[in-house]
């Protein structure tokens, strides 16, 4: 038995879900409910068992080496931690030690010219709370919505799951 689900969702990840979508040749709803499936774990009915092996190797060498790297790990699940907790409560060193590998991703990785000025955002929020003042709930701004220093998530994920392997 089929459930139905009603999603809102904002017109830019529609366009690119619809995108996405037909590049594979699929209806929007179908490619929706592929992305549930493998979310969860499920197969999709229509996709074969070959598909899904993918030898380690090659993936590794389709990557640029930053990419591929511990850094740039910590950097992104940093990055979406403050997505969901914008107010930052580690030690100045910690931030530093964030500020390095923002750094690195803009001048080590193979990312575009329009995803590096997205962590340009992040780098001038982390100099701008290392010199500002403490107080209570201090945050940072590039996490929230609507502000000039706002960072571009969708274009981080796209640009990651576009990769060529």
């Amino acid at each position: 038995m089929n459930t139905k689900i009603n999603l809102r969702i904002d017109e830019y990840t529609k366009e690119a879900l619809d995108e996405y979508a037909s590049q594979e040749g699929k209806q929007l709803s179908e490619y929706i409910r592929d992305i549930l499936r493998n979310h969860v774990g499920l197969i999709p009915n229509h996709i074969e068992d070959e598909y899904f092996v993918i030898p380690q190797l090659e993936v590794i060498d389709a990557l640029n080496e930053y990419e591929n790297s511990y850094d740039f790990t910590y950097l992104l699940t940093w990055l979406f931690c403050r997505y969901m907790f914008p107010i930052e409560t580690n030690s100045e060193e910690a931030i530093q030690s964030i500020k390095r590998r923002v750094e690195l991703a803009i001048n080590e990785s193979g990312f575009s010219q329009e995803l590096k000025l997205e962590f340009m955002k992040v780098l001038n929020d982390i100099n701008r709370f290392l010199v500002e003042s403490e107080y209570e709930r201090k945050q940072f701004y590039f996490p929230l919505k609507n502000h000039q220093l706002s960072f571009n998530y969708n274009l981080l994920m796209n640009e990651i799951w576009s990769k060529k392997y």
